[in-house]
């Protein structure tokens, strides 16, 4: 449990200075249980006395405390509002539209890590087909990206015109963030 993070709850100070529970999600470490078994097995037949670290199958950018580190995207659905930081530092931050809970299409709550990022992407999914410059998806098919059809971001939009789950941003959000972000870092979501 000390070295598995995968889904554990974390508590989350957000930019706003509160302290979430945000609960879930794919991010953060997970023990190869079948290979460190075996290796464990072997060095205790060799009677060695050994300090390491444990073989992972995934693993998180932080091993400290709190394992998100401070190279995160936080969105906070709430107040439709996203924050980028890299190294503690604050890269960029806006106003977003998320999934339309009214339609079944709520974005889910977690902690999650971008899985990778495209240029010049057509997203599909029923009914409809979108083009976008900067993708970044995070949990399977639900990403952050630019979203040039919308003229508004933030307040209730997503209440009443929301996505199919992913955050869409206006182009200069979604391109700083594009231009800045990695492979493997942690994006938060959570509601107040």
């Amino acid at each position: 449990k000390k070295y598995n993070t995968v889904g554990i709850t974390r508590n989350f100070k957000t930019s706003i200075g509160k302290i979430v529970e945000v609960k879930g999600g794919y991010y953060g470490w997970k023990i190869n249980t079948e290979d460190e078994t075996k290796e464990l097995l072997e060095n205790i037949k060799l009677g060695k006395t050994i300090e390491k670290e444990p073989i992972y199958t995934q693993e998180g950018l932080d091993r400290g405390e709190n394992d998100i580190g401070d190279t995160y995207v936080e969105i906070n659905i709430t107040k439709q509002h996203l924050w980028f930081y890299k190294d503690k530092k604050l890269i960029t931050q806006g106003d977003i539209v998320t999934g339309d809970p009214n339609k079944g299409y709520s974005t889910k709550v977690g902690t999650y890590m971008l899985n990778y990022k495209e240029k010049e992407s057509t997203l599909t999914g029923p009914n409809y087909e979108a083009k976008v410059k900067y993708w970044m998806p995070f949990n399977g098919n639900i990403g952050i990206h630019d979203a040039s059809w919308r003229y508004s971001f933030g307040g209730e939009i997503y209440k009443r015109n929301g996505t199919h789950g992913c955050v869409n941003s206006p182009l200069y959000l979604a391109k700083t963030i594009f231009e800045n972000i990695e492979e493997g870092t942690p994006v938060i979501c959570y509601e107040e």
